[in-house]
């Protein structure tokens, strides 16, 4: 794709400082422009984080009827460490939401 259209904007030396340190060393053009295409209207970046959020929660769906099944045919398993694992996984959904946000 040919980019010959220029677009510009003016800013103050905090915005362009906080662009630039948002950007974490990409090309300035190339960063903009994915931002304003992409993740400003609901783009794949926030697709990809909510895709993996989606992921994460079932598979704790998957361990809970797993673990419910096991229980109802007499046995008990241990869940000792399931906090630990739900603690786990708020912070890394936690995480990708922040992204979003």
């Amino acid at each position: 794709m040919n980019k010959n259209k220029k677009f510009s904007i003016r800013l103050t030396e905090d915005e362009q400082n906080r662009i630039r340190t948002k950007a974490n060393g990409k090309p300035m053009s190339g960063y903009c422009r994915a931002l304003l295409l992409n993740e400003m209207s609901g783009g794949s970046m926030i697709a990809t984080e909510l895709t993996d959020i989606r992921r994460e929660l079932a598979s704790v769906g998957n361990n809970i009827n797993q673990i419910a099944k096991r229980v109802n045919s007499g046995e008990y398993p241990d869940i000792s460490g399931i906090p630990r694992i739900i603690n786990e996984l708020r912070d890394k959904i936690n995480k990708k939401l922040s992204k979003v946000r």
